[in-house]
């Protein structure tokens, strides 16, 4: 008797520990969206999984050309000014479907540690969108993804989930380590996730501390840990990242020699003249290591050439906030345990 009762418990506990997964999973389906954007920039549709049945694509975003998944961090939306300009820039520069993933639902929270714990199924929810846009006819070789900060996790973790290198190629910014770093036993293989994965690094206080995981691993303004533009973003040396990338749609952060003597342990050993960060660089395939490239303190950031013998032409500092954020209380300190398994 004592051993059927035994049995019953565990198979209720089961049912309901079933049951309340599948409710969770649902929940995360239901409540984190795809904002799809057209030729212009301009919100078209917004879809969740679950509402997979029949997607109005048109002449500019349908299953036979490119796509692009744009994934931000903790606190940031798709509205944000530096998010809509990366999608203004993809849908110039690149064209297709461009789509932000909008997870405002579980990203806005007070508590960085709260969001940690949904990462998971999260990330589930753009792995399955990965998948839904491969049943619908799109060719993961045509996908592009972009990921700033938590997002570029999610974009890392995702993608690997997925399928080994079967997207075309990611850029993400400014990895975060913190809760993240600590579950890695040896240092990560990011490129897995794409076939090619290129990472950007201005911040060692809240990026990640493995700075040689990608195919490109860009150590940018003072040896990826300090920028001159860091007031210019509300998350310091860590946020100005998305502006950089976006600034390279236009300007050219072109690769140096490690002047600094910055600490590095896979530097690129070559590079093609005027090799630069970023989307517009379609050499990537021909280098492989970290790669350095200096950073000025306006708008657009980089330091367009070199003199002759090497040395960086001398900028005055002319911080101009007109059309960026002023440095605010940097919400990340709220929290100060982070680099543990939550």
């Amino acid at each position: 008797m004592r051993q059927d009762r035994m049995y019953w418990l565990v198979t209720v506990l089961f049912v309901c520990i079933c049951v309340t997964q599948t409710v969770c999973a649902d929940k995360f389906e239901e409540n984190i969206f795809f904002n799809y954007y057209n030729s212009t920039g301009e919100l078209m549709h917004v879809f969740n999984l679950a509402e997979n049945n029949s997607y109005p694509y048109d002449d500019a975003c349908h299953p036979a050309g490119r796509f692009a998944i744009v994934v931000f961090g903790w606190k940031i939306d798709c509205e944000k000014y530096f998010v809509r300009d990366l999608i203004t820039n993809l849908t110039e520069h690149r064209g297709g479907c461009v789509i932000c993933m909008n997870y405002n639902n579980y990203s806005q929270v007070s508590n960085y540690l709260r969001l940690r714990r949904n990462f998971n199924d999260i990330q589930n929810v753009l792995k399955r969108k990965l998948i839904f846009l491969e049943q619908q006819g799109f060719d993961p070789d045509n996908g592009y993804l972009f990921g700033f900060s938590f997002g570029a996790n999610l974009v890392l973790g995702a993608a690997k989930d997925f399928g080994a290198k079967k997207i075309r190629e990611i850029d993400v910014c400014e990895i975060i380590g913190m809760a993240f770093d600590s579950s890695y036993s040896n240092s990560p293989n990011h490129r897995k996730a794409a076939k090619n994965v290129q990472c950007l690094h201005t911040s060692r206080q809240y990026g990640t501390k493995y700075l040689s995981s990608c195919h490109q691993d860009w150590i940018l303004g003072d040896c990826g840990e300090k920028q001159e533009a860091a007031p210019l973003s509300s998350f310091g040396s860590h946020g100005v990242c998305p502006l950089f990338y976006n600034s390279a749609f236009d300007h050219d952060f072109l690769a140096v020699e490690n002047q600094s003597n910055c600490t590095a342990d896979q530097e690129a050993e070559n590079w093609p003249s005027g090799f630069k960060m970023g989307y517009m660089e379609t050499r990537k395939s021909q280098v492989r290591g970290q790669l350095f490239a200096p950073t000025y303190g306006s708008f657009p950031f980089n330091v367009p050439s070199e003199t002759p013998q090497g040395s960086l032409r001398n900028f005055d500092l002319e911080t101009e906030f007109s059309d960026f954020e002023k440095l605010n209380d940097d919400d990340y300190a709220t929290d100060l345990v982070f680099d543990t398994e939550t």
